[in-house]
């Protein structure tokens, strides 16, 4: 058995406790489902605006690409308008409740943190073997080093408060 899978039932039990423990029990979960929906839909909104993109450039002698960084930018705002119209047709007939928004606005910001630390792990590990190695070195305020090092405890302690907050009602 891996240690992964140990922390890992290890954490599932300790949520479970404390979720169950809450008088709105079911907002975690909510708002998981509802970012499960939203990412749904954002990337068939994204793989509908870039075959609009590749229909639109089939007469490359009229239509160049341009910025695909200012294009995907546009793609990100648009795509957000529509999800914001489909959230405006789904709360005819759901309630979403100021704590399960919220609920979501923090799983979305805690995945693109971790991320971030994921990325910064994985593209060291092409170049050095472990991270002792890269401590040895002397690089200590290496952007990735100090990424990997200070976020996970950053995201530890945002959980924390977060779930302080919900506990005492205050999102």
């Amino acid at each position: 058995m891996k240690v992964t899978y140990i922390f890992l039932a290890i954490a599932i039990i300790a949520a479970l406790i404390v979720l169950f423990k809450t008088k709105n029990k079911f907002q975690w979960i909510k708002a998981g489902v509802l970012l499960i929906f939203e990412i749904f839909f954002s990337t068939i909104n994204f793989i509908i605006l870039f075959l609009l993109t590749i229909l639109i450039m089939r007469d490359d002698e009229v239509v160049s690409l341009g910025s695909i960084f200012f294009l995907l930018a546009i793609f990100i705002v648009f795509s957000g308008i529509m999800l914001y119209s489909g959230m405006r047709f789904a709360g005819l007939f759901f309630e979403f409740s100021n704590t399960t928004l919220t609920l979501v606005e923090y799983y979305i910001q805690w995945s693109l943190i971790y991320v971030t630390v994921y990325q910064a792990i994985f593209s060291n590990l092409k170049h050095i073997g472990s991270i002792t190695k890269f401590i040895k070195v002397g690089n200590f305020l290496d952007p990735n080093l100090l990424v990997f090092t200070f976020l996970p405890s950053f995201i530890s302690a945002w959980i924390a408060i977060i779930m302080y907050k919900r506990h005492i009602d205050a999102i």
